[in-house]
């Protein structure tokens, strides 16, 4: 009996020992951490050189995977579990809580035959309006202005004057106007401003505001009344008395609703996207212009 007895204390006693030894080296870890940690815990480099050192196998077995190897470097608890008996416990390091488990050559060419997730695309009008603008933006500024100004026009002939059947050819010169030249002199015009004085400061906001309503302002209703008066076949002199007639009251009526508009224009909006916010004030706008020159120059 007694021979039994001490072969049954040997065996524990082999398990209790191993055991021991895990939490004696755990308690001497946590310590590090707790009490001492820059003087206990190694540098870099001296981590490097010690963590073979720091590895610890329970069983037998070769150093290529034969024993059950508990390592300072973290590790899945599952043949700890299997030695102790039960499904195991998940150990996670001091100051590490959510590391990581060692990178294994089985586990790194599982993460590299997985595909990497591309970002997703933005759809809709809006992504292929601006894909489209970033591609070929004259063109597509000088659509967007193509539109606003045959908005304006159909708001202008069947919603406010009223005065007679509507005029097709008279849509066609304002849509035509805004394709050939707002969109194109948009374009070029706002993109030289930002180009010159790129801030969005109050000073900076103001100056291009003055710039537009002073000086580019007058040029843009030459173009304008220019334009229509020769598509309208009135010649060089009733275009010129045109302009005299109309570009002062086409101008003064710009100071009514551009400077505010322009304000919010310069220090929101982005370069590219400025013919198109323009465009959509300017619907209103438009109607204003289209009425002005639809009148003869006796009438103005």
């Amino acid at each position: 009996g007694s021979d039994v007895t001490r072969v049954d204390l040997a065996a524990g006693g082999s398990v209790a020992m191993r055991v021991g030894l895990v939490l004696a080296w755990y308690v001497a870890r946590g310590w590090s951490f707790v009490v001492a940690p820059s003087l206990c815990r190694p540098s870099a480099a001296g981590r490097a050189a010690a963590r073979p050192a720091m590895t610890m196998r329970l069983g037998g077995g070769s150093s290529s995977g034969g024993g059950d190897r508990l390592s300072g470097s973290g590790w899945s608890s599952t043949r700890l579990g299997r030695l102790l008996g039960k499904g195991g416990f998940v150990w996670k390091p001091p100051g590490g809580a959510g590391r990581k488990p060692p990178r294994t050559p089985r586990r790194a060419a599982a993460e590299a035959s997985e595909p990497e997730e591309e970002p997703e695309e933005e759809t809709g009008m809006w992504a292929a309006y601006e894909a489209a603008l970033e591609k070929n933006p004259l063109l597509i500024k000088g659509l967007t202005s193509f539109v606003g100004f045959t908005i304006g026009d159909l708001l202008a002939q069947l919603f406010i004057e009223k005065s007679g059947p509507y005029d097709p050819l008279r849509t066609l010169r304002l849509a035509s106007f805004g394709f050939l030249v707002h969109g194109t002199t948009s374009h070029w015009f706002y993109g030289k401003l930002d180009g010159y004085i790129p801030g969005k400061a109050a000073k900076d906001v103001a100056s291009k505001v003055f710039i537009d309503q002073v000086l580019w302002n007058p040029i843009f209703g030459v173009m304008f009344f220019s334009y229509i008066g020769i598509f309208e076949g009135s010649g060089v002199k009733g275009t010129i008395a045109k302009i005299k007639n109309d570009l002062i009251t086409q101008v003064t009526g710009s100071w009514t609703v551009w400077p505010l508009a322009h304000a919010i224009n310069f220090k929101f909006i982005p370069t590219e996207q400025r013919v198109l916010y323009i465009n959509v004030i300017q619907v209103f706008y438009n109607c204003f212009l289209s009425i002005i020159s639809s009148k003869k120059p006796e009438e103005a």
